[in-house]
């Protein structure tokens, strides 16, 4: 067998979502010799392009977790960012409202997490009964730092940032293994664009693989205890005559904010994401979840008929078993440094300046 022709690199990040791209666009000021690798012939592919684009306020993340920090400093990064570089967002606000009682004392819940957070923008409205006549509702609170914006655009910006900083992208390349040695982490990768095999070597090792990242994680490390859960979200196309200016946020479920209408820059109206747990990764929609689906939306929109729904596009949360928080896990093999990054699923867009910054600041 022919031996494997091997590179040393100062840093390696593993993955090309918004979380990769936006880590080693921040670590390409601190290293010169930058490689990001990425398994699909494309960035953001998965997580990353499958989501509501929503950018997010930080009232429902427990105060003082990473959500919370990254959302928050995330938030104001990212809108500042679409300012100078002009990519497309709009700052539509939302609407959380609660159906009952019940709802009402959740809402009310995250009204006080929101302002014990430092999301002191946000106010009981009223305002929505003659704005919009066909929502059903008992209370309202509305958050205007909420807004939508162009994802794709935002990632493939912070993908020539780290490519005119001098970092590389290697794309359909996918990590097949990992060791150390006195040298670094060899990261055996196999270039699916023509089936050879070669090593990296590197010095500083960030996993931040998003679906794959459990997996990866244990191959960084033995002792790696997260265990990985698949949530499955789908969206659905509204077909009716109704328009909305504003996103429209039911009281949050267990997995999931709820199932939300969002608009999108067209001023199309979108219901989604579902959320329920699956084994696979699987994008295709679920005929038989359409009836939970349609019931969870016309708790506020009672006027909605299965015919006004046509089938979107699904996504997938990587999600950790019994966490809710992001995880950021760093640590040292013999002084060369991993980074891992799991259950990074939303507020991910929103947080992934603020993650960048947070990942670099581990970094000696």
């Amino acid at each position: 067998m022919s031996k494997l022709e091997k590179f040393e690199v100062d840093c390696l990040v593993i993955g090309g979502g918004v979380s990769g791209i936006a880590i080693a666009r921040e670590l390409s000021l601190k290293f010169d010799n930058i490689f990001l690798i990425e398994r699909n012939l494309q960035i953001a592919q998965e997580t990353s392009s499958r989501n509501s684009e929503v950018i997010h306020a930080g009232m429902y993340y427990d105060h003082g977790s990473l959500k919370s920090r990254l959302c928050l400093k995330g938030k104001d990064l990212l809108y500042k960012y679409l300012e100078e570089r002009k990519i497309e967002f709009n700052r539509c606000g939302k609407y959380i409202l609660s159906s009952n009682d019940e709802e009402s004392e959740t809402l009310n819940n995250i009204y006080e997490n929101g302002l014990t957070c430092g999301v002191d923008d946000l106010t009981y409205d009223n305002s929505l009964k003659s704005k919009y006549p066909f929502l059903h509702y008992k209370e309202a609170i509305f958050s205007p730092s909420t807004g939508i914006f162009d994802s794709h655009s935002f990632i493939h910006s912070l993908s020539r940032d780290f490519q005119s900083l001098g970092g590389n992208i290697l794309l359909g390349n996918e990590t097949l293994n990992i060791e150390q040695s006195s040298k670094g982490y060899e990261v055996l990768i196999q270039d699916k664009n023509t089936e050879n095999q070669f090593v990296v070597i590197a010095n500083v090792l960030v996993n931040s693989a998003g679906l794959n990242a459990v997996h990866i994680a244990g191959l960084i490390n033995e002792g790696n205890n997260y265990q990985e859960e698949f949530v499955k979200g789908e969206y659905y196309i509204y077909q009716g005559k109704e328009r909305l200016e504003n996103l429209i946020y039911p009281t949050p479920s267990e997995n999931s904010l709820g199932l939300h209408a969002t608009i999108d820059l067209g001023s199309g109206i979108r219901f989604g994401p579902s959320a329920y747990v699956v084994d696979e990764i699987d994008y295709s929609l679920s005929s038989h979840q359409k009836s939970h689906f349609l019931s969870a939306v016309q708790s506020y929109w009672p006027n909605i008929k299965a015919e006004d729904l046509t089938p979107g596009y699904s996504g997938i949360r990587p999600k950790l078993k019994g966490v809710k928080d992001f995880v950021v896990d760093s640590g040292t093999v013999s002084d060369k440094q991993y980074v891992n990054v799991l259950g990074y699923a939303s507020p991910g867009l929103t947080s992934s300046l603020a993650l960048g910054i947070e990942v670099s600041n581990l970094i000696e």
